[in-house]
C-alpha cells in the first residue's frame, strides 16, 4: 500500500506543469499587448515560441520569469501560485521572497548576454549561487567550472566579458544558467544578437541541453531549431496564440494559413 500511495504522489508530482499561465493579459498604457493567454510547460518539454516582429514573444517570456509584471492572470511556478496583488489598476508582487526563490527554478538566457563586464566568466556563474541559493562558495567553482567545460569555455574561466566573442559570451550566459540548476530554462531569442558564423555555435549548446530532456521555452526566429528540436510550437499572433502543436503538425501546412504565410518568409 505503501508503495502504491509513492508511486501515485511521484505521479502527481510529474504531472503538475512546470510553468502554467491562466488568461495572461499584459498591457503598457493603453496598448494590450498579451491578451488573455492559457499555458502550459511541463518538465522536459522543449517549447519554441514564434511569432512575427511585436506578436508579444518576449513580453511573455519574461512575464514568465517576472521581469514584466503581467496586468490580469495566474501564474504557477512548479504548481505553486505567484502571489500577486491588486494596487490601483496594476498588479505587483505580494511576495519578494517567494518570486527570488522562483526565479531560481527558472532561469533565463537574454538576448544579449547580460554578463557582469567587470566579473571574469567564472565569477559571473558563481555569483548568484554564492549570493543568492547561499551555496558553498567551492561546490559552486567546481560545478561552474564543469559547466563551462560542459559548453566549451574551460579554457576561458579568467576572461572577461568584453575579451570574448558574441558566441562565447552566450554560452557562458547558458552556463550561467545551469548553474543555478534550473527545473526550466527560457531563452529570449538567444541567437539574434550573433554574427550568423556565430549562431551554429550556440544553437550546437542548445540541442544538446535538449537531447538532455531539459525544459526549455525558447523565443527564436531559427526555424530549424523549432522544427528539428522542439516539441511542441507556440505561434503568438498580436497578443494571442494563434497555432499550437507539434513541429510536424504545424511545419507539415494546413493547420494555420497564418502560420503557413510566416513560415513561407524564411523559406524564401
Amino acid at each position: 500500500m505503501t508503495s502504491d500511495l509513492q508511486q501515485a504522489a511521484r505521479a502527481n508530482t510529474a504531472a503538475v506543469p512546470a510553468i502554467s499561465v491562466d488568461g495572461l493579459h499584459k498591457h503598457f498604457g493603453t496598448h494590450e499587448v498579451l491578451k488573455g493567454i492559457d499555458f502550459q510547460a511541463h518538465d522536459g518539454e522543449v517549447v519554441s515560441i514564434l511569432g512575427s516582429s511585436g506578436s508579444g514573444k518576449s513580453t511573455f517570456l519574461r512575464c514568465l520569469n517576472l521581469l514584466e509584471m503581467p496586468s490580469a492572470g495566474r501564474l504557477r511556478i512548479l504548481g505553486e501560485e505567484v502571489g500577486m496583488k491588486k494596487v490601483g489598476s496594476s498588479l505587483v508582487i505580494a511576495d519578494q521572497r517567494q518570486v527570488d526563490r522562483l526565479r531560481t527554478q527558472v532561469a533565463m538566457v537574454f538576448q544579449n548576454f547580460c554578463l557582469w563586464h567587470h566579473m571574469t566568466v567564472l565569477e559571473n556563474l558563481m555569483e548568484a549561487p554564492v549570493h543568492v541559493q547561499r551555496r558553498v562558495r567551492g561546490e559552486v567553482r567546481d560545478e561552474a567550472l564543469a559547466m563551462l567545460e560542459r559548453v566549451g569555455l574551460q579554457d576561458r574561466a579568467g576572461f572577461y566579458p568584453a575579451q570574448l566573442s558574441g558566441g562565447q559570451q552566450q554560452r557562458a550566459a547558458i552556463a550561467r544558467a545551469l548553474v543555478m540548476r534550473p527545473r526550466a530554462l527560457l531563452f529570449d531569442e538567444p541567437t539574434s544578437a550573433l554574427d550568423p558564423e556565430l549562431v551554429g555555435e550556440v544553437l550546437k549548446v542548445m540541442r544538446d541541453l535538449a537531447s538532455e530532456g531539459r525544459t526549455m521555452l525558447v523565443v527564436t526566429h531559427e526555424m530549424g531549431f523549432a522544427r528539428d528540436v522542439s516539441s511542441r510550437i507556440v505561434f503568438l499572433e498580436q497578443g494571442t496564440i494563434a497555432a499550437t502543436g507539434s513541429p510536424r503538425q504545424l511545419f507539415g501546412g494546413g493547420v494555420s494559413e497564418r502560420f503557413d504565410q510566416f513560415v513561407s518568409r524564411f523559406n524564401g
